[in-house]
This record gives C-alpha cells, structure tokens and sequence, in this order.
C-alpha cells in the first residue's frame, strides 16, 4: 500500500535536503516528489527551510565554462566526508566572466563573454535551485562584457562597460516580478566603470553603490544591516555610525594562515559562509563557517566553528558562493 503524495511530501519535507540525493534514488516517484514546488511550499509551511550553498568553480582555462556544484553537509556532522556535488544541465550558461545574482530559490547568470567569440554578452539565464534546471531570462538591453551585479528590494541592478558606454546605459535594473530590463540614467557615469577598471556593485541600506577596487573583493550584506568585506583572505565590516571599516575580532588564525587567494563569503543563516583556496598541495578549496557576535566597545567577533576540506583540485578557482534558503 502506497501512501498519498500530501502525506508523503509532509514526511519528506522534514528531512534535510542534504539526503535528497541519496532518497531520489529509491524509485521514480521519490525523484518526482524532490523537484516539486509542492515539497517546497510544504517545507515553507513546517518551518524545515534550510540555508544551502552553492560553489561556482572555474577551470584554469581562461575560456572555459563554469561549473555549478552544491555544497554537501550532512545535518549535525563535523567528519571529513562533505564534498562538492556537481549540477549537471545541458542547458547551462556558455559564457566566461559572468556575474550572478540570487533572488529568492533562483541564481541568475548575468553576461559576460561568449566562449566560442569572445564577443560581449546581453544574455541572462536563470538556475532554479530547488530542481537544478537552468532557462533562459530576458536579455539585458546591452552586450557587458564584464558585469557587475547586486540586489536590492527584489531587482537586480548591473553596471559595467558596454558600446557606447555614457551616463543614460551604463546601469540597468531587472525587475524580477515584470521580468523587464529598463535603464537608471544618472548625470555622470563613475569613473571606475567608464575607463573600465574592476568595480563592485551593491546595494545597501536601500541604495545601490558602485566600489572601485584595486584587489578582488567578497562584499556580504549581514541581516543586521552590517557589510562584511574579504581582501585577500581578510575579513572586515564597517562600522556605520562611525564610518570606519574594523577588522573582525578573533581566533581565526586558521583562515588567515593558510590563505593563497581571495575568500568568498555567503550568509548561512546569520553566519559566514568562506570559502579559500589552502596553501598545501593537496587541499585546493576549504570551507568555514564562522559564528558572528556582537560585543561591548563597538566590536564584532567571529568564531570558527568547523572548517575541512571540499575540494582537492588545485587548479579549479573558486569563482562565487551563493547561499538560497530552500
């Protein structure tokens, strides 16, 4: 005897989503059941939702795809057996230098470089994350070679060089409800996107800003209302009321010891998400999480609460971490 698909998706949307690669194998009907939005809006209602990471790696191939993995924990575990599991779709993004953006369960990929061309990209695609399913969005109104992209109240705004950059295209913001591009004109375009220099784009305290940046960074928006900035395995916040970026407090020799490249960092349900790439041969990619708190005097401390290798290949990069709540 079989039971019914509402009382079997109420049993399944308890169980962390970590196992549902291992459960999608039992039958036809389990895989099914896995990438409905039922079992998603039955999870919503019981309160199981669960922070879960994403890991874009390139490959030292300048011109090579990138490639979309989830990051494997296993609830409650802290033993050495968590890895990457790759997101195998044939329709993924053909496209290098891309910027992504997440809003809700779904990861945009925005831009970039044509592999086979070289050529400058208008095209946006779009992975749902709760099915792992990549399709095609609305294209943006110009080709960005090299993007950069943040979200505020629900839209994505994208910066970076195109033809005939000036202050009317230079920015584009998509509405993600309408699903429709339109541009956010300005009176002049910021120096670091008009001559093409690497800049980030985000949005905070409801307003969208455009950083120029001489090293590569990782900006993390905290539900506090606090930035978290990576420099080159660094991590630091700014201080709002005074103004000032302070660096995070704490044990975290760990990280800071072994850090070759630049950190990415994703919110994992108040926490920090990194990922490194370790100095040692034979532990390419690590990953932390990292507790915050908030104490007298003005001051943050972070705390390392475990770290382990998920990756053993020293050639991938880490290129983004993105966090979704599923």
């Amino acid at each position: 005897m079989m039971l019914p698909d509402d009382l079997l998706l109420n049993c399944i949307a308890r169980v962390s989503r970590s196992y549902y690669p291992i459960l999608s194998l039992v039958c036809k009907r389990f895989r099914s059941l896995f990438v409905s939005t039922e079992l998603y809006q039955t999870r919503t209602l019981l309160g199981c939702t669960e922070t879960c990471l994403y890991v874009c790696l390139k490959l030292p191939t300048y011109y090579s795809r990138q490639h979309w993995f989830t990051l494997y924990l296993r609830p409650n575990s802290y033993s050495s057996r968590k890895f990457l599991l790759p997101i195998t779709c044939p329709n993924s993004p053909c496209t290098y230098q891309s910027d992504f953006a997440r809003v809700g369960s779904k990861v945009y990929s925005i831009g970039g470089r044509v592999i086979s061309s070289g050529e400058a990209s208008s095209s946006v695609m779009v992975m749902d994350c709760r099915t792992h399913t990549w399709s095609d969005a609305p294209s943006m109104l110009v080709a960005r070679a090299t993007p950069s992209a943040c979200v505020l109240d629900g839209k994505i705004y994208v910066t970076g060089d195109c033809k005939n950059l000036d202050a009317t295209n230079w920015m584009e913001v998509f509405d993600t409800k309408t699903q429709t591009w339109e541009f956010v004109s300005s009176s002049s375009t910021p120096e670091s996107v008009r001559r093409g220099f690497r800049h980030q784009t985000l949005g905070y305290n409801g307003n969208v800003y455009v950083k120029f940046s001489e090293e590569r960074e990782n900006i993390y928006y905290e539900e506090q209302n606090v930035l978290y900035s990576c420099t080159c395995g660094r991590i630091s916040w700014y201080d709002s009321q005074v103004k000032l970026w302070k660096p995070l407090e704490g044990d975290l020799r760990k990280l800071y010891a072994f850090t070759r490249d630049v950190t990415q960092v994703a919110d994992y349900g108040g926490k920090l998400a990194v990922l490194w790439h370790h100095v040692a041969e034979k532990k390419a990619v690590l990953y932390a999480v990292i507790a915050l708190e908030k104490r007298q005097g003005g001051t943050i401390w972070g705390r390392i609460e475990r770290s382990y290798p998920v990756s053993t290949f020293r050639e991938n990069k880490v290129a983004h971490l993105v966090a979704a709540t599923l």
